[in-house]
C-alpha cells in the first residue's frame, strides 16, 4: 500500500479536465478493460490523485487495477488503499521513455531482451500489442 506517481499528461483521456470525480469514469473505465473483480474496488479522484480502495484481490490484479488507474490522462498519484488475499508485495512499475521498447525494458530488468512477453502478458489488457508503448506510460513488471 501507498502513493504511486504517475506522468499526468501520459494515458487514456476519459475526461477534459480532472479535478474531483467520485470515480464513475475510471469505474466504467476497468469494466470496459474486462479486468475480473474491478467491481471490488472503488475509485475517487481529488485534484489528479486516485484513491483505490478495496479488498480481496489477488496481488496481480490489484497492481493491474493501480496501473490502469494511473495510466489515465489526468491522474498524478494512485493512493493504493487495497488489501489482497495473500502476502503484499510491493509492486515494480517502470514508466516508458522516448525509444524504449518492451524487449530493451526486458533488457534492463531482467538481463534478457526475449523476455519482453513477460511485461506484455502482465499489462493486458492495457496493453493490446507488444509494438504499442508510449512515453510517460507506467508499466507492471512482474518478477523474474
Amino acid at each position: 500500500m501507498g502513493l504511486f506517481s504517475f506522468v499526468k499528461e501520459a494515458g487514456e483521456k476519459l475526461w477534459d479536465s480532472v479535478s474531483a470525480d467520485d470515480g464513475s469514469k475510471i469505474q466504467d473505465h476497468l469494466k470496459k478493460l474486462g479486468l475480473p473483480d474491478s467491481d471490488k474496488v472503488n475509485v475517487s479522484v481529488n485534484d489528479g490523485t486516485a484513491t483505490v480502495t478495496g479488498d480481496g484481490l489477488s496481488q496481480e490484479l490489484k497492481e493491474k487495477i493501480l496501473v490502469a488507474v494511473g495510466n489515465v490522462a489526468g491522474i498524478t498519484h494512485v493512493d493504493d488503499k487495497v488489501s489482497t488475499d495473500g502476502p503484499e508485495t510491493a509492486p515494480t512499475i517502470y514508466t516508458v521513455k522516448s525509444g524504449d521498447t518492451l524487449s530493451a525494458i526486458s533488457k534492463q530488468v531482467y538481463g534478457d531482451a526475449n523476455q519482453y512477453n513477460k511485461i506484455f502478458e502482465a499489462n493486458k489488457p492495457m496493453l493490446s500489442s507488444p509494438d504499442k508503448i508510449y512515453p510517460g506510460q507506467a508499466l507492471r513488471i512482474p518478477q523474474a
